[in-house]
């Protein structure tokens, strides 16, 4: 299995081969000491967009800093096999049963029409999104991945109606959100979305009940049948014990499923997730993770996910791929195992960084 302490300590080794200190190799990467300093003591590994930065400045493959140390030529293929295996292992946990594909829809929930994002500065204009297309349909899990800095975010703001699009067209549940006015957007997004957010956004002084109660007292929906969908719900996603706690009493997978109460609990055509697993540890990553299939899954929910993690790509249906604005490639998982999805989206991303990290052969897109 991957080893953080291991990996940790090989990265200092390299960074001290290259006689750098460890405010010099963040200062490259552009990030702070702090995270160099919990990389070599094995307390954190680095984010997935700087596993290929760094392994450039340090003059090593991608296997060898999962491996935790150099590899030679002669055993190279044979080790990074093994290498592979064991990261997936890591991070996803030994799968027992192969996911099948979801059932054959055909209404359309989603539907993003050449879409494109300028911003104008005084002294440039910065294309964001650049004539983006694609569909999401019904009770499908679809995943958006890229850097950071790709648009991913400010794409996602575009579909949420906090920002409108330069050209272009966006429709949910058939409708064009582009042509709503300003002062019509916040009741589209209250009757038509739902979100999850990495920070959760609960509000401190109400208890779960209370923040899940809000979205719905909002719609001015009867009493009894608020408080008969906030158990239903609390019970499938497994908090009916703490609804009465506050966000502060709770843990952060628990605070998690209550934003994803909250987000279900209003019916919406579409939830989006904004890298919902940033702030949880793995495990609780994975109790969301696995939530969200099972929305998708038992209550037809849509969700769109904005990551940049693999092992929560892997979770996903379908993911779409972004680089500079632009969507790059795209990856159906069809019948694959999370584990097989996850080399295959390994594989990708190697493609659209362009360069072989002696990973796994290079892919066609």
């Amino acid at each position: 299995m991957m080893n953080q302490g291991k990996i940790g300590a090989f990265i200092s080794e390299r960074r001290k081969a290259k006689g750098w200190t460890q405010s010099q190799l963040a200062e490259k990467l552009g990030i702070t000491d702090k995270a160099v300093s919990k990389w070599e003591t094995g307390r954190s590994m680095p984010d997935l967009s700087l596993f290929m930065p760094l392994c450039t400045l340090l003059e090593i493959t991608l296997n060898e800093l999962f491996a935790g140390e150099c590899i030679s030529e002669q055993n190279l293929k044979e080790k990074a096999d093994e290498v592979l295996m064991s990261v997936i292992a890591s991070w996803l946990g030994q799968e027992k049963q192969i996911s099948t594909a979801p059932s054959i829809v055909t209404k359309t929930v989603l539907d993003v029409q050449n879409v494109s994002k300028r911003y104008q500065t005084k002294s440039h204009a910065v294309l964001a999104v650049k004539d983006i297309s694609f569909q999401i349909p019904h009770g499908s899990f679809v995943g958006i991945m890229g850097a950071s800095g790709c648009g991913k975010t400010t794409l996602l703001n575009l579909i949420a109606t906090i920002d409108k699009p330069t050209s272009g067209t966006i429709y949910i549940g058939g409708q064009n959100i582009v042509a709503i006015p300003e002062n019509e957007t916040a009741d589209f997004r209250r009757e038509h979305l739902g979100f999850v957010f990495q920070e959760y956004n609960l509000l401190e002084t109400l208890t779960l009940y209370e923040n899940i109660a809000l979205a719905l007292t909002i719609k001015a929906l009867p009493k009894e049948h608020i408080a008969q969908t906030i158990q239903e719900i609390s019970k499938t996603l497994g908090i009916t014990t703490v609804l009465h706690k506050f966000p502060h009493e709770v843990s952060g997978g628990q605070r998690q499923r209550c934003a994803c109460a909250r987000a279900l609990a209003v019916n919406p055509d579409l939830i989006l997730a904004d890298e919902p697993t940033g702030a949880l540890d793995s495990h609780a990553a994975r109790q969301l993770l696995d939530t969200f299939s099972m929305l998708c899954r038992d209550y037809h929910a849509t969700i769109l996910m904005v990551t940049h993690d693999v092992m929560a790509a892997s979770y996903c249906d379908k993911i779409l791929f972004m680089n500079d604005g632009e969507l790059k490639a795209s990856l159906n998982r069809e019948c694959q195992s999370k584990q097989a999805f996850f080399a295959q989206i390994l594989k990708k991303l190697e493609w659209i960084e362009g360069e072989n990290h002696d990973v796994l052969e290079t892919v066609t897109p």
